[in-house]
């Protein structure tokens, strides 16, 4: 899986990213200029997203 962009609703810090690797899917902040920081691993893209959810407090606005 290409890195994908994940962005959540409201203003601000709202764009994080996922990527996969080995069957794992790696979760992270952006920060832009490669300031992104990682904040969890998952197996599947659903826990992913909920992790998402979970550390920005919104919901999910679009993946691209």
């Amino acid at each position: 899986m290409a890195k994908k962009k994940v962005v959540v609703k409201g203003g601000g810090s709202n764009l994080y990213y996922v990527s996969e690797s080995s069957g794992t899917i790696y979760v992270y902040k952006g920060g832009g200029l490669g300031g992104d920081t990682q904040i969890g691993k998952t197996r599947t893209m659903e826990d992913a997203l909920a992790l998402i959810k979970s550390h920005s407090g919104q919901d999910i606005e679009s993946i691209g």
